[in-house]
C-alpha cells in the first residue's frame, strides 16, 4: 500500500493520477471496493476516507479501525493500492462531539495505514515529500 497524504486541494489526486498513468486505474471515493474484483495489473486508488468512517459512526473508534484495515488488507493482496488521505487535524479540535469521533477516528485509521503501507507520501501544493518507505 502506497499512502498519499496532505491537507485539502494540496494537489494529491492530481499527483497520484499522473503518477500512475501508464497503469490501468480505478479510482473510489468513500468507498473500499471488494478485492475480487482487480488483478496485479490493477492500480486501486482510495480515497475520501473520513467518508468512510462516517459510515460507521456507530461504531467504536477500534472496530472502525480494524473493519477498514482488514477491508484495505485484502484490497492490498490483488492490486496495487494506493490511498489518498486527507490530513484533518493539525491540532484543532471540534466542539461537535461527531465531528471529534471523526477527527480521532481518522487520526487512528491513519496511523494503522501508516504503519502497514510500505510507503508514505506527503504532498504539499503538489510537491511530494516521502516521509516512509521500505
Amino acid at each position: 500500500m502506497h499512502i498519499y497524504i496532505g491537507g485539502a486541494y494540496n494537489g494529491k489526486r492530481k499527483y497520484v493520477k499522473q503518477y500512475y498513468q501508464s497503469y490501468r486505474q480505478y479510482v473510489f471515493e468513500g468507498e473500499i471496493p471488494e478485492s475480487s474484483a482487480f488483478t496485479t495489473q490493477d492500480v486501486v486508488i482510495v480515497g475520501r476516507f473520513e467518508q468512510l468512517v462516517q459510515q460507521l459512526i456507530h461504531l467504536t473508534e477500534d472496530e472502525v479501525v480494524e473493519q477498514l484495515m482488514e477491508k484495505l488488507g485484502q484490497l492490498d493482496k490483488v492490486a496495487t493500492l494506493v490511498c489518498v488521505c486527507t490530513d484533518m487535524g493539525r491540532g484543532i479540535v471540534p466542539l461537535d462531539k461527531e465531528q471529534r469521533f471523526l477527527r480521532d477516528t481518522c487520526g487512528r485509521l491513519y496511523q494503522a495505514m501508516f504503519a502497514y503501507s510500505h510507503q508514505v507520501t506527503r504532498i504539499w501544493y503538489g510537491i511530494p515529500q516521502v516521509i516512509k518507505e521500505t
